[in-house]
């Protein structure tokens, strides 16, 4: 299984981010090792409220995925393209279960409107 420790995540009230309290580890397809730190900052899944009845922002089979992608998404060292973080957090919602159709929604949606450090 790709992902190699559980999510463990403190919310304080009032706040819309969420606090990574273990570190989550998850391997992708070509090996590499993606660990999110102790401390690391995460809105969960980036989910406009319109379609929040589709996919909340806190599904059970988006979580893990959703917080890699969001590392990835903000790491300075860009040791991933855009395109290898969106098609990493497709993996790993199929890897949680997560219906092909709604991976593939929520991937699109990456895809289209996902901004990260790459200035693009």
């Amino acid at each position: 299984m790709p992902f190699e420790s559980d999510l463990e995540l403190r919310h304080r009230p009032g706040h819309e981010r969420w606090e990574v309290i273990r570190p989550l580890q998850y391997r992708a397809r070509d090996g590499r090792l993606i660990v999110v730190p102790v401390g690391y900052r995460t809105d969960l899944a980036s989910v406009p409220r319109l379609a929040w009845r589709i996919v909340p922002r806190d599904h059970d089979q988006a979580r893990r995925p959703a917080v890699v992608h969001d590392h990835i998404y903000t790491d300075l060292t860009h040791r991933f393209t855009k395109a290898e973080a969106d098609r990493i957090f497709y993996d790993a919602l199929q890897e949680e279960g997560m219906p092909k159709p709604l991976a593939w929604l929520m991937y699109c949606a990456v895809r289209l409107g996902g901004r990260g450090n790459w200035g693009r």
